[in-house]
């Protein structure tokens, strides 16, 4: 509970970027303006979240992640670690062409298009890293993302301070990707050669 603490304070003291100032990529200041402080409501939100109880926190990653994939045109998606089956209520409804892919994990009521091993991922636009990801994940895994140098694949790490597997994960990730955006308790990484490297810390 200390270094969580102790990383929500830094990250407070860093979150500079949270409206677009200091940020030099278009790219990065389109995401911000576009997807990440987006606060328009979708018809598709209501139906969803009409479904089940959704935590505050869980359904602002969800509409996010709704975006994300919306905007940038996402279209296969994979899942590590998912613990709740939200996600991939709200990601069925970006596109009658998403597949969603259950990457190794337990959420049985997740409606996964299909499954996926690491090693059959070469058509993966998205990777989402959920809580339970230590349980799904395995060297496959750590050689897909080996091979995405150039890119293009976006990464979103959940939990990226208060899971010891994710937080790992999370620091040795963004030492390897174009792009990385912390926010504070989750993370998305861009591999992208087309891009110009930065991290980024924000809090929305």
């Amino acid at each position: 509970m200390y270094n969580y603490l102790k990383q929500r304070l830094k990250h407070a003291i860093r979150f500079r970027h949270k409206r677009g100032f200091g940020v030099h990529s278009p790219f990065v200041f389109d995401l911000i303006t576009n997807v990440l402080k987006e606060k328009a409501e979708y018809y598709d939100f209501q139906r969803v979240e009409a479904r089940d109880k959704i935590r505050e926190k869980d359904r602002k990653l969800c509409r996010m992640l709704f975006r994300l994939s919306d905007y940038l045109a996402y279209r296969e998606v994979a899942f590590v670690g998912l613990e709740k089956p939200w996600m991939t209520w709200y990601l069925s409804n970006v596109s009658s062409d998403m597949q969603l892919d259950d990457g190794g994990g337990n959420c049985p009521e997740g409606e996964f298009t299909g499954k996926i091993k690491a090693g059959n991922a070469e058509g993966v636009d998205l990777l989402f890293v959920g809580r339970n990801a230590e349980k799904g994940w395995n060297a496959d895994w750590d050689a897909f993302l080996k091979r995405q140098v150039d890119g293009p694949l976006c990464v979103v790490v959940k939990d990226i301070y208060k899971v010891p597997f994710n937080a790992r994960l999370w620091r040795q990730l963004r030492g390897e990707c174009t792009v990385s955006i912390d926010m504070m308790w989750y993370g998305i990484l861009f591999w992208n050669k087309k891009l110009q490297k930065g991290k980024y810390n924000m809090i929305i």
